[in-house]
């Protein structure tokens, strides 16, 4: 993927390729615009992991024994949510 998928996007958006805007690019007048490359970076790898997920697909017995979808460890999952929220905003 990062030698063949990325570099082509990459250079549709940041390059002189057709998302990049200007006189000689006709999608519009602006271009693409991308803070810092986030945009074209997350992008990329969200559409990467779909395509993934659907070529796997879901697990095999996946709703067998629907009793044991109980949190195991509470607290764990507590201090995990928090520590996903401290690092998401801190």
């Amino acid at each position: 993927m990062t030698s063949w998928i990325y570099p082509v996007v990459v250079h549709w958006t940041w390059g002189y390729g057709w998302l990049s805007g200007g006189a000689e690019y006709s999608i519009n007048s602006t271009g693409f615009m991308d803070f810092a490359g986030s945009g074209i970076v997350h992008m990329t790898g969200g559409v990467a992991a779909l395509v993934g997920a659907a070529i796997v697909g879901p697990r095999k017995n996946r709703f067998v024994g629907e009793e044991n979808f109980d949190p195991h460890n509470l607290p764990m999952v507590i201090l995990g949510t928090f520590i996903l929220w401290f690092g998401w905003y801190g």
